[in-house]
């Protein structure tokens, strides 16, 4: 079994929906930044696309505090931790395939 793990970090952005002028309009409030750990197992990777990817969040910041147990407590993270893997599987993906 070959992992290949790498740290990443990128902006999440965070958006509110209200309504304005009886309209629904995204705010852009600001941007979480998110850090931590991807992990690929090549040999999962055969069986599903979804097994070939793991991540590990150390820190989600928001102006420089990790907000992170707060997401956690009221249930918030799954977004970020979607938008993780994906950006994850972008990053290894011609990884996975030089392991093919």
């Amino acid at each position: 079994m070959r992992l290949i793990s790498m740290n990443f970090t990128f902006s999440y952005p965070l958006k509110h929906k209200i309504v304005r002028d009886l309209r629904i309009v995204t705010v852009h409030i600001g941007d979480l930044v998110v850090e931590g750990q991807g992990h690929m197992t090549s040999n999962a990777c055969s069986l599903s696309a979804a097994d070939c990817f793991a991540i590990d969040i150390d820190f989600i910041r928001w102006n420089g505090t990790d907000i992170k147990p707060v997401l956690e407590l009221t249930g918030q993270l799954t977004d970020v931790e979607e938008a993780a893997l994906r950006y994850v599987a972008d990053l290894l993906q011609p990884q996975l395939k030089e392991a093919a």
